[in-house]
């Protein structure tokens, strides 16, 4: 069972739909009756995430303060080295996309007022909001046209829109994987040793309840953007079905339970052998790292060779808390084998923190910890199988798909991926 994931582009590909033949054939959105619209649910998707972007940025930068005062140096460090690397690496990969679009003459002339408004965003490194704050400008500009009977600019406006939804959903997964995924551990790390630890350094209330709510604010990120990218991506396709608010539902409720699975798995380990988990970490990453890189190659999705394995390392780096598909074709075995992994190597970190901790000293922790990451992965993939089993796009909306059409049956089922075309390139 998998997700329809898409294939992230190196190569600078045009859109499925581009928007010069849209002026040229005069396409009416019409055309897409059922997936043109932008409405109170979108907003919603969109607002939230943009809050959970925001939140996690808020914490990080009173956390930061915090540890500055408190003289707590090295969480100082790890906390501003995992904000700082991945809000520059979102911001060249931004500038990367704007300087593309810039060269495309579909998409018009850029104004001087809005380059200058992108570089004060980019300089600020909030790359993504201006993402999801152009996404709603399109949005919004999309119903106005409607509303004057201009079929013509709605069906512009829509693709752009739906431009901007797909670049700002893959910019949070970089973000998810370097900065929310890591935060996440790295703050529990630091809340479990303490509360271990009494004897060694005393607890500060405060710090805690903030590391706290930073690491439920960075599984709550994990879990959305990994639901919101899909969604993206199927709102982007127009012959796939989109996934209504049951869908996303559940599919927030399972990507919630993995992550916390895993970082709490990571996290327990990190806490009583910090060396041990960077090992485990490095390990899982080289391994998928090489199975992708010899065995996926993504011709069709990079430019290069060297495009390939630089897609292979990002990838590989992403699965140490998630799974995203490395190209088309079926991934129901290769999903099997990744949660196969993932659950000996947590079930091995907590047999690892089990053994170096005494139950009589804190059983509350010890139960606790030790019982919620089981409980954990176990709802997680309970929530997988609900999810292709009831709420899968494909079987909801399935009297919508024609019979003959043979292939679209086919990748479109569960275990079967398929990437798309609009512009998600880095």
């Amino acid at each position: 069972m998998a997700e329809d994931c898409t294939v992230v582009r190196f190569s600078r590909d045009p859109s499925q739909v581009r928007i010069e033949t849209l002026k040229h054939q005069g396409e009416s959105p019409d055309k897409f009756s059922d997936i043109a619209r932008f409405g109170p649910f979108y907003v919603f998707c969109i607002g939230l995430s943009i809050t959970t972007y925001v939140l996690d940025l808020v914490l990080a930068i009173i956390l930061l303060y915090f540890y500055t005062v408190h003289g707590y140096g090295l969480y100082f460090a790890l906390t501003l080295t995992f904000m700082v690397i991945p809000a520059l690496f979102m911001s060249t990969i931004s500038l990367r996309w704007y300087i593309i679009d810039h060269d495309d003459p579909s998409l018009g002339h850029t104004s001087t007022l809005k380059w200058s408004v992108r570089m004060i965003f980019l300089l600020l490194q909030l790359a993504p909001l201006l993402r999801y704050i152009d996404t709603l400008i399109y949005g919004i500009r999309s119903k106005i046209a409607a509303a004057t009977d201009n079929e013509s600019k709605q069906a512009i406006l829509y693709r752009r829109m739906l431009d901007e939804d797909t670049n700002s959903a893959l910019l949070r997964l970089f973000h998810t994987f370097l900065h929310a995924a890591p935060q996440a551990v790295i703050q529990l790390v630091f809340l479990l040793w303490q509360i271990g630890h009494p004897d060694k350094q005393e607890l500060n209330i405060k710090i805690a309840v903030l590391q706290a709510w930073t690491v439920l604010s960075a599984l709550l990120s994990i879990a959305w953007s990994l639901t919101s990218y899909h969604r993206s991506v199927r709102y982007a396709r127009d012959d796939k079905d989109k996934i209504r608010w049951t869908g996303l539902l559940v599919a927030f409720c399972w990507q919630l339970m993995s992550a916390l699975s895993r970082v709490l798995a990571l996290s327990l380990l990190a806490s009583v052998f910090p060396a041990w988990v960077c090992c485990v970490c490095a390990l899982h990453w080289g391994v998928w790292w090489a199975w992708l890189a010899l065995g996926q190659h993504q011709t069709a999705a990079c430019g290069s060779r060297c495009d390939e394995i630089l897609l292979s390392a990002a990838l590989g780096l992403a699965y140490v808390v998630a799974f995203v598909s490395p190209r088309d074709g079926p991934t129901r075995y290769v999903y099997l084998a990744y949660y196969l992994v993932c659950f000996m190597e947590n079930t091995a970190a907590l047999v690892v923190w089990c053994v170096a901790n005494n139950s009589v000293e804190n059983p509350l922790l010890y139960y606790g910890a030790a019982g919620g990451q089981v409980a954990a992965f176990l709802l997680a993939i309970s929530f997988l199988l609900i999810y292709y089993k009831y709420c899968h796009p494909s079987l909801v909306n399935r009297s919508k798909i024609p019979s003959s059409d043979s292939d679209y049956l086919e990748t479109d089922k569960p275990g079967y991926s398929k990437s798309y075309n609009v512009r998600t390139r880095s």
